[in-house]
């Protein structure tokens, strides 16, 4: 009984440690990709987002500089990196990021599809592990990166932010995921 519980405990500290392994070198990774946006990225915070007890990505928000507070983001570069815990189609990607957005602020329908039809042209479809990376240039609009590489840009200023507000606004609908995203600097 007490080697089972040794084993069992020596075996969580193994996967913890592999994992903290995967969480340091995915950092790096982003960092580096990262760098010809906003010079030395700062990594802000990261969550899990799970929905309805379903992982659905993990989150890290990184900025240009170290002190990045909630009330101040939409003035400064910053990226938003989603490594993917499952599926999806860009097309539901789209869709649900429009749906978001009207959620915090109704569109006229001419606007929504406008919008719609610029995130389905940039979003692609995603497997389990790969990363989608929003970066936001304050009045200028977001570049799109998938797994490092650039998708495109979007150069709406206001569909940009709307964008970004779906995590970083007050009116998310994930307040724990946006207050673990700032988390290092509330």
């Amino acid at each position: 009984m007490v080697n089972t519980r040794r084993q069992s405990l020596l075996l969580a500290l193994a996967i913890n440690c592999c994992l903290f392994g995967v969480v340091s070198a995915q950092s790096k990774v982003s960092e580096s990709r990262l760098m010809p946006y906003l010079g030395t990225p700062n990594l802000v915070g990261q969550a899990k987002f799970t929905y309805w007890g379903i992982d659905v990505y993990q989150a890290s928000l990184w900025s240009s500089e170290s002190g990045l507070t909630p009330e101040q983001w939409e003035t400064k570069p910053l990226a938003l990196d989603l490594l993917y815990l499952r599926d999806f189609k860009g097309a539901d990607i789209a869709k649900r990021s429009i749906d978001e957005i009207q959620a915090q602020s109704p569109l006229p329908k001419t606007k929504a599809q406008a919008w719609l039809k610029s995130l389905e042209v940039i979003f692609p479809n995603v497997s389990k592990g790969q990363t989608l990376t929003g970066i936001y240039l304050p009045n200028a609009g977001i570049h799109f990166l998938f797994d490092g590489t650039y998708l495109g840009e979007i150069k709406d200023p206001e569909l940009s932010k709307s964008f970004f507000d779906i995590w970083l606004s007050k009116q998310t609908s994930a307040p724990e995921l946006r207050k673990k995203l700032f988390a290092k600097n509330l």
